[in-house]
């Protein structure tokens, strides 16, 4: 008999695009797929930024797995802003009462799912990711073994004591990445010796692209083109592409920028620079596929489902070079290049544009690469491996 499996993460659905917590529905989704016995407690927030109450409370059952929803107890504070200004630069040196603090402001706070949590009384529980109040707060009341998908990159609120906790506490570790395993090692030295696996997220193309079709319905055109695609947000570095971009043509670069995702806040601007906003999930292969380069500004990522989306689609890729995890992908790939620098991506970018022949290499590499480490057969033989330790 196998292990029952219960993910707790802040949000599901399929609303909920990008993220840790769209990686936790890839997991929960493909194991019950197989027949696994899956269950996930959430809450019923559908906005990370105001953690208000969306979805109906209750469990329901999707896509064979079943899903509780708890309600939250009050929306993310007012104030979290301004406390996190006045915290995360002394991150390491808050105490608890602080830290605590700090996380029930963040949210989503859930006296329901910590309920929930505890009254798990077989199998195993996965939280994911580190940051949140369900992972902080649920593990202490977890009654059962525990893993922790962490989904941590090299960001302030990682260095807040309180963590030390969660990763120091947990039965298992599954990374998404060895740079992830990495800083997780630096930061929290105790895990050396803990139970983990490089598990990594399942990346498939669950279609055909169709790059023409893609091209028509957001009449993009025949020209070629860069793509930035995911969330619009300064968080993730694409207001400094699109500067760079600016920079570029400016200077008499060629090429033509498109930025396609949600928008958070005001959509950037600049020269050659296309902002199209959200598309809809079916032209979403086709776009990949369409454009002759994917780059990815993020600072801030621990796998990138993206980037590896794009060499399945056929397209190369262009990385921040300051993110550990994606410059992993690339360079054991070979399919793409990265940059740190101004100079050095006007280079890359021109490199990659100005050669077809480089550019069907690189991609059939990291296409090459996806489907030798990522297919879901991979991935469920790693987080097999996981659950049968802790269990």
């Amino acid at each position: 008999m196998t292990t029952p499996i219960t993910f707790v993460t802040p949000r599901y659905g399929t609303e909920v695009l990008g993220g840790a917590e769209a990686g936790a529905r890839q997991l929960a989704t493909r194991l019950a797929a197989d027949g696994r016995d899956v269950a996930v407690i959430t809450t019923r927030a559908l906005s990370m930024r105001t953690w208000a109450d969306h979805y109906p409370a209750g469990t329901t059952t999707e896509d064979g797995v079943s899903v509780t929803r708890c309600s939250v107890d009050g929306p993310r504070a007012g104030d979290f802003g301004a406390q996190s200004d006045a915290l995360l630069p002394r991150a390491a040196e808050a105490t608890s009462a602080e830290c605590e603090r700090w996380i029930d402001a963040q949210g989503p706070t859930s006296s329901e799912l910590v309920e929930a949590v505890s009254a798990v009384a077989d199998g195993v529980l996965v939280f994911y990711p580190y940051l949140y109040h369900p992972t902080v707060a649920g593990h202490r009341a977890a009654q059962v073994p525990t893993i922790l998908y962490p989904a941590a990159h090299a960001e302030a609120p990682l260095d807040l004591p309180v963590f030390d906790e969660v990763f120091g506490e947990t039965d298992g570790i599954a990374y998404h990445t060895r740079a992830e395993q990495e800083l997780v090692h630096r930061r929290f030295p105790s895990t050396v010796s803990s139970v983990q696996a490089m598990v990594g997220l399942p990346v498939e193309m669950g279609q055909t692209p169709d790059p023409e079709g893609a091209r028509a319905a957001l009449g993009l055109g025949d020209e070629p083109f860069a793509l930035c695609l995911g969330r619009v947000d300064p968080g993730k570095g694409v207001h400094d592409l699109v500067e760079r971009f600016d920079r570029h043509v400016g200077l008499g670069g060629a090429g033509r920028l498109i930025v396609a995702g949600a928008v958070d806040g005001a959509a950037p601007s600049g020269r050659g620079v296309t902002c199209i906003g959200p598309i809809p999930e079916k032209h979403k292969s086709g776009l990949l596929a369409a454009a002759d380069v994917l780059i990815n500004p993020s600072f801030y990522e621990s796998f990138s489902i993206v980037i590896l989306e794009a060499w399945l689609a056929g397209t190369p890729v262009l990385v921040n070079g300051w993110c550990g995890p994606m410059v992993e992908h690339v360079t054991q790939s070979g399919g793409g290049l990265f940059y740190t620098g101004v100079a050095d991506f006007d280079l890359a970018l021109e490199r990659l544009l100005g050669d077809a022949e480089l550019r069907t290499r690189m991609a059939d590499a990291g296409g090459e690469y996806v489907r030798r480490r990522y297919a879901w057969p991979s991935v469920r033989t790693r987080f097999d491996g996981l659950i049968d330790a802790v269990s």
